[in-house]
């Protein structure tokens, strides 16, 4: 337990970018947060207070708590409610601004009287003007709904007449067109002008407002209205979610193809026990970059009895920490690198040769891409961030209290848990729900608060591709999927009562991410979000491994609970191999599959051998003929289904050795089938040897019994050469056919001097005959695929199952 507490920690400190730092910090500068540039009329108390915030020495956003901070109007006037105060928790301040009675451009100055060196801010205001039908939201290509006006007012609040208006478009799309550019204000002081949005702009239109003639004159006014082309967001969001998506399947399946027969070595060498099974599990779906491939893998591997449900769990725990490396490169700022990596990669596939290193070009092709369509689905966020439709369905499940500080409501919480599940349930890809939440966060509409909930309640949803992967399946592949689920709600579960319990005035969960890395989230400008977000997945896992990991057996009986044993599980009718269609996107996982049936197969066959050679010595306790049939049957299925799984793993991209093995693996198949035929050949030659007067002699009987523990030796060094890469048992194999044909040979010769010393009968004489040549059949079946078997070794899983 120690060295995975030890393991943790250091994944930890690898993942996470830094410790932040939590020095005593000097103030460098003051920077407004909100309220500055208001409008009121003369006289006329501002709507908004304004927030002022200090920023730290030598830090980008921030802020210093306790800092003392003085406000005072111009030489015009004014008043400011309270002339001096402290910054709170999160190092701002606020003041309440009444402006003075005279008209036009106002000025206050803030400054932090026991810090000289830092900078007077100086904050401007707007006296006698007012803007009406500012930041409308409206569909591009349409006309605003209501025109935007400008209202001018004098010292006594009446309004002036005939006062121009210049408007002119500051920024956005430059085919936008507004009614006017020179307008006088009407009887009641205003000033209106229309504004027609262009086709196919999503963003922020700047309209600037001058107010100039004689007395009333003020610096330009900045109107803002706002315009969504709806399809091209949705496809830009939708299209940046494709990439995203299709760049990580590549670069996952270029990743599994380049590391080849690797990744079921690690699995073999790591699965010993549920430490060692949790270890495979982070070093498998860190290389593969896919949770949801190394748990289908697990799932196939155990509905072929290749892992039992301890070391199933334990790569699936594994696999959760390994998981966020996904999550943890996603939100290192990489865009930068998306188009030389597409190019890159697509020349590097179009020059390999070889296809693990055409799988390397496609590795780096699908990172390209993956970073694509995340800089195209932030893009298109941004350019959203601010409308006021959005921000409203955010604010829906948004979980900052109030203050800013403090624990998150419980019931938002609960509904962003409940929005990032169902997320992660459609999109199928805990990285990708992620990788939204980090574009979010940097547009600005999501906030740590609501991100943290939504990352738990993604790996709740992740844990659907495991269960869609465990339908049609055994009961203890069942269970594994469970058990997933299990952990993973459970573990949401008790890191609720986390966000409840403060720490500096914060849940101490988002507080110990915070700490552990880069930036404070927590500033008025949060710092580094992204990094945040991931860490957070990071943590949770990590906490949640470290949970569950010592209550295994905990988890197997609530498996057992959960998923109780079906009437389909208890048919004697179930197939004799179950081949995972899901793994053929792994080939080597699939061979391995395939030799696992394979070595399936050839138990079955040599068990009905030696039950043949049973009903051969004692006909009147042969088994009824249906039973016969039905394990015939069994094996004839079992060879169709895996020659058609071959045939299907042979669409997948494989390298030479693989594309090898298929052939031989077919052979070996047929071989194994034949056995079965020939032992079903021999059951049929037994009910001649029901009367007592045509059964054999004793010295044929002890003849046979040699024969069949010559067989039942090559099966068990056959099996064993297999299942344990063991070449010194496949040769046993190979030198122990010469002494089977020998042995047929000398007892032929024996029964026929048998029957010139008329000891035997001409009819007893034949059947024996006939069961010698399929005995020496069945051997040389046994022969072909020890024969084959050097080629077959690499394929072998050799789990341990404890």
């Amino acid at each position: 337990m120690k060295k995975i507490l030890y393991f943790s920690l250091v994944f930890v400190f690898l993942c996470l970018s830094g410790c932040s730092d939590r020095r005593d910090l000097a103030p460098g500068k003051l920077q407004v947060f909100s309220g500055g540039e208001q409008l009121a009329g003369c006289g006329e108390k501002c709507e908004l207070p304004l927030m002022v915030g200090v920023i730290a020495q030598g830090s980008g956003s921030k802020t210093v708590k306790g800092i003392r901070l003085r406000m005072l109007p111009d030489e015009k006037g004014g008043e400011v409610e309270p002339v001096e105060t402290r910054t709170d928790e999160g190092g701002k301040a606020a003041f309440s601004v009444t402006l003075a009675k005279s008209f036009g451009d106002q000025y206050f100055t803030v400054t932090a009287p026991d810090y000289p060196s830092v900078e007077p801010l100086y904050v401007h205001f707007v006296a006698g003007v007012k803007v009406s039908n500012a930041r409308q939201e409206a569909i591009a290509g349409e006309r605003l709904a209501h025109p935007m006006g400008v209202t001018i007012t004098n010292e006594e609040g009446k309004p002036l007449v005939d006062i121009p208006v210049f408007f002119s478009l500051k920024s956005g799309d430059k085919n936008a067109r507004l009614s006017g550019h020179r307008v006088l204000t009407d009887a009641n002081g205003t000033a209106t002008v229309d504004f027609q949005t262009t086709d196919n702009f999503t963003g922020k239109y700047e309209i600037l407002a001058e107010i100039g003639e004689g007395q009333y004159q003020t610096r330009g006014i900045v109107i803002e209205q706002l315009a969504i082309s709806r399809m091209n967001v949705i496809l830009g969001v939708l299209a940046g979610l494709g990439f995203f998506i299709f760049g990580m399947t590549m670069m996952s399946d270029g990743l599994q193809q380049a590391a080849g027969d690797r990744l079921k070595n690690l699995l073999q060498m790591f699965t010993g026990n549920r430490f060692k099974a949790m270890l495979a599990g982070v070093v498998v779906t860190a290389l593969v970059q896919s949770s949801s491939a190394c748990s289908v893998m697990v799932i196939g591997f155990v509905n072929a009895s290749l892992l039992n449900l301890t070391q199933a769990i334990g790569i699936l725990l594994g696999s959760s920490i390994g998981t966020t490396v996904t999550a943890q490169i996603i939100s290192f700022k990489l865009d930068f690198l998306s188009l030389p990596a597409i190019a890159i990669g697509v020349l590097w596939m179009l020059c390999a040769k070889k296809s693990q290193s055409k799988a390397l070009g496609s590795t780096i092709l699908g990172f390209g891409v993956l970073f694509f369509g995340m800089s195209l689905m932030s893009g298109q966020l941004k350019g959203i961030a601010e409308f006021p439709t959005f921000i409203s369905f955010f604010n829906k499940f948004d979980c900052m209290p109030e203050s800013g500080y403090g624990a998150p409501p419980f019931w938002a919480m609960i509904g962003a848990i409940i929005v990032g599940t169902v997320m992660t349930m459609i999109v199928q890809s805990s990285a990708a729900t992620v990788g939204i939440a980090i574009a979010l966060g940097e547009s600005g509409l999501l906030n740590f608060y609501t991100a943290v909930p939504l990352i738990l309640g993604d790996n709740i949803g992740t844990t659907i591709t495991g269960l869609l992967a465990a339908l049609n399946v055994n009961r203890t592949s069942r269970e594994v999927a469970v058990a997933n689920t299990v952990i993973k709600v459970l573990g949401v579960l008790v890191m609720i009562p986390f966000f409840y319990i403060p720490w500096d005035g914060v849940p101490c969960f988002m507080k110990l991410v915070d700490v552990m890395t880069a930036g404070d989230v927590f500033a008025v400008i949060p710092e580094n979000l992204g990094r945040h977000f991931a860490s957070a997945h990071t943590l949770f896992n990590i906490l949640n491994v470290a949970l569950f990991l010592p209550l295994m057996s905990f988890l197997l009986w609530i498996c057992r609970i959960l998923v109780p044993e079906t009437k389909a599980d208890k048919e004697k009718d179930a197939p004799l191999v179950h081949l995972e269609e899901r793994l053929l996107r792994t080939p080597s996982a699939a061979l391995s599959q395939v030799m696992v049936a394979l070595e399936t197969m050839a138990e079955a066959a040599m068990q009905l051998t030696e039950d043949a050679l049973a009903a051969v010595r004692s006909p009147d306790d042969c088994r009824p003929r249906e039973d016969v049939d039905h394990d015939e049957n069994r094996i004839d299925f079992a060879q169709h289904a895996i020659i058609d799984y071959l045939v299907a793993l042979t669409r997948s991209p494989l390298n030479v050795s693989q594309s090898k093995t298929i052939p031989l693996f077919m052979h070996c198949v047929n071989d194994m089938e034949r056995i079965g035929d020939r032992a079903c050949n021999i059951f049929d030659l037994v009910p001649e040897l029901y009367n007592k007067e045509n059964r054999f002699s004793e010295e044929a009987l002890k003849d046979l019994a040699e024969i069949g523990e010559l067989l039942q030796y090559m099966t068990a060094s056959l099996l064993r050469g297999l299942r344990h890469n063991d070449m010194e048992a496949i040769q046993k194999v190979l030198k122990l056919d010469g002494e089977a044909k020998y042995l047929t040979a000398r007892f032929e010769q024996g029964h026929k001097d048998r029957l010139k010393n008329q000891m035997c009968t001409v009819a007893k004489g034949l059947i024996y005959f006939e069961i010698l040549e399929n005995l020496e059949r069945i051997c040389s079946h046994l022969t072909n695929v020890a024969d084959r078997a050097p080629q077959l070794l690499p394929y072998g899983m050799n789990f341990v199952q404890q």
